[in-house]
């Protein structure tokens, strides 16, 4: 399945990982994969969130403040972190989604649509709250990129194989503090997966 995914999605993959790090969480959940998509700042899924009038500093300020009550008070090894289930599910689900759009290359808006599938997730009830649902992204890939990413001309086709090292962001601190309005509680330590994140990636 790896070899199946874009670049953009393999830098999504690694941001997310480094966002698990800045925000002290000692595993990768959905709300890590869909920072990494904001970081990156391009490609069809970031379009597509433009498209559906969302505001992306809005969104990665809501996203961190569900996200922030599970920091950890320990210093967090960045070897071998593990998925979330839902992470582990939306990853794995990702080939099923690309297939659905008769896609051999897994993109960004695959990996999007997976992480918003659940509704179980409070990540895409955030989401979908904010006017990116699942059926909402859906229809506006299929309206307008499907046939770009099929053509492989979207900013998520065969592009140079991405660097290892990257700059960090100016990441906007804003919401992780103050006024959080917590999210249904989800209990870490049984969600997550043995599999440790993508290593090869990170």
């Amino acid at each position: 399945m790896e070899e199946n995914f874009s670049p953009r999605v393999r830098d999504v993959i690694t941001f997310s990982k480094e966002e698990a790090l800045r925000l002290g969480h000692d595993y990768i959940g959905t709300e890590h994969l869909l920072l990494g998509i904001l970081r990156d700042g391009d490609g069809t899924a970031i379009q597509i969130l433009k498209d559906l009038g969302l505001d992306l500093k809005q969104v990665r300020s809501k996203i961190e403040q569900v996200a922030a009550p599970y920091a950890t008070n320990t210093q967090v090894s960045g070897k071998n972190l593990p998925l979330t289930r839902q992470a582990e599910k939306a990853l794995k689900t990702t080939f099923l989604e690309a297939k659905l759009f008769q896609s051999p290359v897994i993109r960004t808006p695959h990996l999007l649509l997976c992480i918003l599938r659940n509704d179980n997730d409070p990540i895409s009830g955030i989401m979908g709250q904010l006017g990116a649902s699942y059926d909402a992204v859906k229809s506006e890939y299929q309206s307008n990129y499907i046939e770009t990413d099929s053509r492989g001309d979207s900013d998520d086709a065969d592009l140079p194989s991405p660097s290892m090292s990257y700059e960090e962001d100016d990441m906007d601190d804003a919401g992780r503090s103050g006024g959080a309005r917590r999210a249904p509680q989800r209990d870490r330590g049984k969600e997550k997966s043995k599999t440790p994140v993508l290593d090869n990636f990170g």
